[in-house]
């Protein structure tokens, strides 16, 4: 503390062999032994004799640092919404799909093994439906507490493990479980939430709710795939979704821990782990993971205006674009356009032609904070705007037939943007009105169409029915956002948040919040809403470093009224037309 050490574990703790916490595991589970446990283990007269010392595991080289973010805390407790009696025990439903764990007191005979088991689904029949995610784990019961009754019983929740769940299906009891005795306990990092949304679709509304839900879920000092099956900061997720979480989260401490895990993982040659922290498995998966390297400090300056994350990593960014652009990159195992279940093949060299971009822009973007030169990165971008136009066919359309490789030719200037729309828009009708993208694609399509007067279009690929979809997911029973549009019948994940870069449409198209890129901490912000004709209303807020903006429009007979809370220090403009500090009022 403050440069001291203040405490250190070495062999001088003792510890005791037959624990009461006799087996745990963060992907399977706890057994907790009641007979093993002394509450008064943590008083000064306990008595340790037969307690041993620790040993040291000199194969563990552990970096210490201080952990700058919010701690993980439990955030909430839930009550079950319905207990069932099935012939394996007693099925509880808390309602929405959380990461956490169970609080339970049992009272039950010394030696009653009592088995929490947890799922996200069930079959109709009240049997847990997996999804396959258990199939990784053979050897071990998968998402599975135990607690072993005791001469007198405690109020107990595993301390070494946290699952993914909504059921909880209790093996052991005699009784059904009171609702005061069995209470599933919400676990994440303590991580503010600084937005508001509302509207008169209800659809929306839901993507909304699982979407905080599902990166709430997957705060656990990384942004986590899913609480469930992996656990694991996998990075692509990360690069599709940060950017609604800078603006739905007071996320900018959070990140910039995990930014800090991204330079300690780096290879002295660049490579960046697709999984963040890393036990070593993920080198060489692309820029499609690697790009939240560059992502995530861009959208730190843009939301909150401290460049400090952006000039910290530029070090780190020009040892990365040189292994980039190295022969070496092309012998990795790319992910490209992958959607939970199908990695939509749409060519590494487009890939690496679009990241040259992107990478390149934040790259000379962070210069200017440095003053250095960064004049090679905009040869290289010019050198990769200019190749992209052997994707553009002698009509003005994309040649790679993607929804993806559309959009991110619209979103980066690469084309004719009235065919390439024009081009786009029919590849959506051909599906039904449902996009046909995954993390990669899914990062640009909204921009693609809301930038060019088609917000309409964007819209009615995220309300669509059926699948691919997000009003399929809540069709049946969703109250998180999922990994896969389509089962795949192997590992699918309840949980993640990779899809959820939807909020971002909500809050700068749909309500119109775009902060300027170049300003930084929304201190300059043009509002442009995009006025949906099925939606009566819609409103929200974000908490910015000057205030809270608050907006909203609603249709008023045959006018629609745009009215802007505007906070003091924030520029905002609306068709170019300043604005002033407090309530205005716009006609549209």
């Amino acid at each position: 503390m403050d440069g001291k050490k203040i405490l250190k574990s070495d062999e001088s703790f003792l510890c005791r062999e037959n624990s009461f916490v006799v087996h745990n595991q963060l992907r399977s589970g706890e057994i907790f032994d009641a007979r093993l446990y002394s509450p008064d283990w943590n008083k000064l007269d306990f008595d340790d004799s037969d307690w041993k010392n620790a040993v040291t595991d000199d194969k563990i080289k552990p970096y210490f640092k201080k952990c700058e973010c919010e701690p993980v805390r439990e955030m909430k407790t839930l009550s079950y919404k319905s207990c069932t009696k099935t012939e394996e025990g007693y099925l509880l439903d808390y309602g929405v799909n959380i990461s956490g764990y169970i609080r339970a007191f049992i009272d039950m005979p010394e030696g009653t093994e009592v088995v929490f088991r947890h799922a996200e689904e069930v079959y109709p029949d009240g049997r847990l439906k997996l999804n396959g995610l258990n199939v990784l784990y053979p050897s071990v019961d998968f998402q599975t507490d135990r607690y072993i009754c005791g001469k007198k019983n405690y109020l107990w929740s595993p301390k070494f493990t946290y699952h993914g769940f909504r059921y909880v299906l209790i093996e052991g009891l005699s009784a059904p479980p009171d609702k005061k005795d069995i209470k599933a306990v919400i676990v994440h990092q303590n991580v503010k939430k600084i937005s508001e949304f509302s509207s008169s679709d209800r659809l929306l509304n839901k993507i909304y709710s699982a979407g905080i839900r599902s990166v709430q879920s997957n705060m656990m000092y990384s942004l986590t795939d899913c609480p469930t099956r992996e656990k694991f900061g996998w990075t692509n997720d990360a690069q599709a979704s940060c950017e609604q979480i800078l603006i739905n989260f007071d996320s900018k401490r959070f990140f910039e821990k995990w930014l800090e895990d991204f330079k300690f993982n780096m290879l002295p040659d660049g490579q960046i782990p697709a999984i963040v922290p890393t036990h070593g498995y993920g080198y060489g998966h692309g820029p499609v993971a690697d790009g939240s390297f560059f992502e995530i400090p861009y959208r730190i300056y843009q939301y909150t205006g401290d460049s400090g994350a952006l000039i910290g990593c530029l070090t780190y960014f020009k040892k990365y674009y040189n292994y980039f652009t190295s022969d070496k990159c092309d012998e990795t195992d790319w992910l490209c356009d992958w959607d939970g279940f199908t990695n939509h093949d749409i060519g590494k060299d487009f890939i690496r032609l679009i990241y040259t971009v992107k990478i390149c822009d934040i790259i000379i973007f962070t210069m200017k904070f440095t003053g250095e030169d960064s004049g090679i990165y905009k040869r290289d971008r010019k050198n990769a705007m200019k190749a992209l136009k052997k994707f553009i066919d002698k009509d003005g359309r994309c040649s790679i037939n993607s929804q993806s490789a559309v959009a991110a030719l619209i979103c980066f200037n690469a084309g004719d943007k009235h065919k390439l729309i024009g081009q786009l828009k029919n590849m959506i009708d051909i599906k039904g009105g449902h996009f046909d993208c995954g993390m990669f694609g899914i990062q640009y399509i909204y921009k693609a169409l809301s930038d060019n007067g088609e917000g309409e279009y964007a819209y009615k690929i995220i309300t669509a029915k059926g699948a691919p979809g997000f009003e399929n997911w809540f069709s049946r029973g969703a109250t998180t956002l999922w990994e896969t549009w389509v089962d795949s019948g192997f590992t699918d994940s309840r949980n993640h948040h990779m899809y959820s870069n939807v909020l971002q449409w909500f809050f700068v198209y749909l309500l119109g919040i775009k902060a300027d890129k170049n300003a930084g901490g929304y201190k300059k912000v043009e509002f442009s809403p995009t006025v949906i004709k099925k939606m009566r209303y819609c409103k929200g807020s974000v908490i910015t470093p000057f205030g809270k903006i608050s907006v909203k429009w609603e249709k008023l007979g045959n006018r629609t009224e745009y009215t802007v809370n505007l906070p003091e220090g924030i520029k905002g403009y609306h068709k170019g037309e300043p604005l002033h500090s407090g309530i205005n009022i716009i006609n549209i």
